[in-house]
Parts: C-alpha cells; sequence; structure tokens
C-alpha cells in the first residue's frame, strides 16, 4: 500500500506550519511594538505633566521671591538684589520647563552628560544630596508633628 502522505505533502505541510508560526511572530511583534508605544506614550504624558506641575511650582517660588526682593529696605538691598536674580533665574527654568518637550529635555541631558561626564556627576550628585536633605527634612517636620 502507498502511503497517502508522500515526503511532497510533508514538505507541504510543514512549509504551511512554518508560515503559520512566522505569522503569528510578526503579529505577536506588532503587538508588542503596540504595546511598547503605549507605554512610552503614558509616560510621556505623565512626565508632561509632572513637569508642567514644577514648573508650576517654580514659578510660585520665583513670584513669592520677586515679592520680597520688592519689600526689601534700605538695610536688605544687596539681599533684595540677590532675591531679584534667583527669582529671575528661577523663572527662566520655569519658563524652559513649560516651553520644552519631555523628549528635548532628556536629549539635552544627555547631550551635556556626554560633553561634560564630570560637571554631570557633580551636577547629580548635588541633586541627590539636596533630595535626600530634604526627604529627611520632610520625615523630622512629620514625626515633630505627630509628638504635638
Amino acid at each position: 500500500m502507498e502511503s497517502t502522505a508522500g515526503p511532497g505533502r510533508q514538505g507541504t505541510a510543514s512549509s504551511a506550519q512554518g508560515q503559520g508560526f512566522r505569522d503569528t511572530a510578526e503579529m505577536a511583534k506588532e503587538r508588542a511594538h503596540a504595546v511598547w508605544d503605549d507605554a512610552k506614550e503614558t509616560a510621556r504624558s505623565r512626565l508632561n505633566e509632572q513637569k508642567d506641575a514644577a514648573a508650576e511650582g517654580i514659578g510660585e517660588v520665583a513670584g513669592a521671591l520677586r515679592e520680597a526682593s520688592r519689600r526689601g529696605d534700605d538695610e536688605r538691598d544687596g539681599l533684595a538684589r540677590l532675591t531679584s536674580t534667583a527669582a529671575n533665574q528661577l523663572e527662566r527654568i520655569s519658563d524652559t520647563l513649560r516651553n520644552k518637550d519631555v523628549g528635548a529635555m532628556m536629549r539635552d541631558v544627555e547631550s551635556f552628560a556626554r560633553n561634560q561626564p564630570v560637571a554631570f556627576f557633580g551636577v547629580a550628585l548635588a541633586v541627590g544630596f539636596l533630595a535626600v536633605r530634604f526627604m529627611k527634612s520632610s520625615d523630622t517636620q512629620e514625626r515633630d508633628e505627630s509628638w504635638t
């Protein structure tokens, strides 16, 4: 008796299975790209929200410093100038945050890190130190308030 599944038919079945596998793999790849794109967009959206909130907070601090510098009297003229200068710098930072896209800011940071690695490390170290001090200070204030 002759078998109906000859070598030619096995090759065709194997080829069909291979094509089905490739199609499934391609669909999975496309789905993974879509999920990745959605995750990136969600992260970018949240970063933009945080960026806008930070810009708003910095703007408020700049406004408060500006108001304090206007109230300065003749005795504190130097302090008033320093406060005004700080307010101007904070307003520039706030405007930059408001007007720049997160992606552009990340490219700027990457470029700075490549071009000035020592300065970048120093700034990162200083920011980390300040963040830790701020967190410790906040924690101490919360503990003090809970004891009263």
